[in-house]
């Protein structure tokens, strides 16, 4: 996603603490260790540029030695392990983490233990991600009144259309979707939400989140109570996005990391996971076969991928157009199916783009005739949206296209003939959400100044108008 005033919006995540030691007697390495680590040093220890030349993102890096060539951990002995001196050096332009508070002493007391008693790694795979292999995080409360409006970065009708859910700081609101009276509230969530997803039976709800640029998880909670059924899985950075198959068996979700993976709805187990892209996947959309899975980047594509497998079909390249019409090059953040199968995409640009992946894989050839494709203009239908700010959200029902961005415009396009039908009365910031509930003739949207807006999509009428910030509203 472009623009500094996303970028505020996305990074404006609440500081998450290291968690305390599980257990003060016997630290193991995941529980107890790894999420010190992660919270305390991985910022500079990660990645091409960590200082020192020394990265602890894997157990496997933690081990190995920097520029200084001193060793890092010698088991048994936390006197003669780098890590442990460095933690408790006098001296603080020695100690770790450098200008930062130094760790407290539970978690000081903590690492010694665990080299003391023989630095054992507890995990699957020593070279996988720390972050990764953590459990899930036990997050924080929600503020019980708002100091201010927090942004709204997902929203989702109850699959009766009575009730409307949105992301909070650390929690999800459910409000009724008719008088925009707080009804419940689902505590100890991730640190901001940016997805949300009704199983039909409405008796759970996915929710899809994180912290900026450390954490995401996706989570199935009880419709009810909001209490933690299962945690699908734990990912580097946000999770922007989650989709869940029609036959209900398959949850899949898109990460800021890079990565979309899916899941076994019933039980939790990873199925697979797909790192083709080259940067955020902000948008994740099962076919209505349940045959495909479409994952929308910044990196400017769209990819094809077999639900069941994770395997490639095919790239959808028609955001990075070097050829009229609509020519340019423009991140995606958002993807839909409709009932036919027609994909749509949305990002930058000046359109919605709506295609057919069969042919989009025919279309993308070889290079032996990159000349003749790049001739024709291809089978992609245009539905043209004159916002000059980028789309963030998208939502397809009864032949509907709804769609709303920086500009703050909620606008509706009919999918067969491409024509805008209406654009509803601008909000006053950027929206970043859009529902649709069809049965209900229901549409609701949500933007960064917090504020949560529902239509009747027969009139084009203001239904509710609210702030979704308990403690704000009149």
């Amino acid at each position: 996603m472009t623009g500094s005033h996303l970028l505020r919006a996305l990074f404006a995540a609440c500081a998450v603490a290291a968690p305390a030691p599980a257990s003060a007697a016997d630290p193991a390495f995941l529980p107890d260790v790894a999420p010190v680590l992660v919270a305390r040093c991985a910022s500079c220890h990660n990645g091409a540029k960590a200082r020192g030349d020394y990265t602890l993102d894997t157990f496997e890096n933690l081990l190995r030695p920097g520029a200084s060539g001193a060793k890092v951990i010698e088991p048994g002995k936390p006197d003669e392990s780098e890590l442990y001196k460095r933690l408790v050096a006098g001296d603080a332009t020695e100690r770790m983490p450098p200008g930062d508070d130094p760790l407290t002493a539970a978690e000081i007391a903590a690492v010694k233990r665990w080299i003391a008693g023989g630095a054992k790694f507890d995990g699957p795979d020593r070279a996988a991600s720390l972050k990764s292999a953590l459990p899930p995080r036990a997050h924080p409360a929600p503020p019980e009144k708002y100091p201010a409006a927090a942004p709204v970065f997902a929203l989702a009708f109850s699959p009766d259309g009575k009730e409307l859910a949105t992301g909070g700081v650390n929690e999800v609101l459910v409000w009724d979707a008719s008088s925009g009276a707080l009804l419940r509230r689902f505590p100890r969530l991730p640190a901001r939400v940016h997805a949300l997803a009704y199983p039909p039976d409405g008796a759970h709800l996915l929710v899809g989140g994180g912290t900026a640029g450390e954490y995401g998880e996706v989570a199935l909670v009880d419709a009810k109570t909001g209490s933690r059924v299962r945690v699908f899985g734990t990912f580097d950075d946000l999770v922007l996005s989650v989709a869940l198959s029609a036959d209900g068996k398959t949850v899949a979700a898109g990460s800021a990391d890079r990565t979309a993976r899916a899941y076994r709805a019933d039980t939790g187990k990873e199925l697979w996971r797909s790192a083709l892209h080259s940067d955020w996947v902000a948008g994740v959309a099962f076919s209505p076969n349940g045959k495909w899975l479409a994952t929308a980047s910044k990196d400017r594509t769209v990819k094809v991928l077999e639900a069941d497998t994770g395997k490639l079909f095919t790239t959808y390249n028609g955001h990075r157009r070097q050829y009229a019409p609509h020519v340019g090059q423009f991140e995606v953040h958002a993807v839909a199916f409709d009932r036919s199968g027609l994909a749509l995409s949305v990002g930058g640009g000046a359109a919605i783009r709506a295609w057919e992946p069969v042919k989009a894989q025919e279309e993308n050839g070889s290079a032996a005739d990159m000349e003749d494709r790049f001739k024709k203009a291809g089978h992609t239908r245009y539905l043209e949206y004159p916002a000059g700010k980028p789309v963030f959200a998208l939502a397809l029902g009864a032949g509907r296209a709804f769609s709303a961005g920086g500009d703050g415009v909620l606008r509706e396009h009919d999918v067969a003939s491409g024509k805008l039908v209406r654009e509803y009365p601008k909000s006053a910031d950027w929206v970043y959400a859009v529902a649709l509930h069809p049965g209900t003739g229901r549409v609701a949207t949500g933007g960064f100044d917090g504020e949560v807006r529902v239509w009747d999509t027969k009139t084009g009428d203001p239904v509710k108008r609210f702030t979704a910030a308990p403690g704000r509203n009149p």
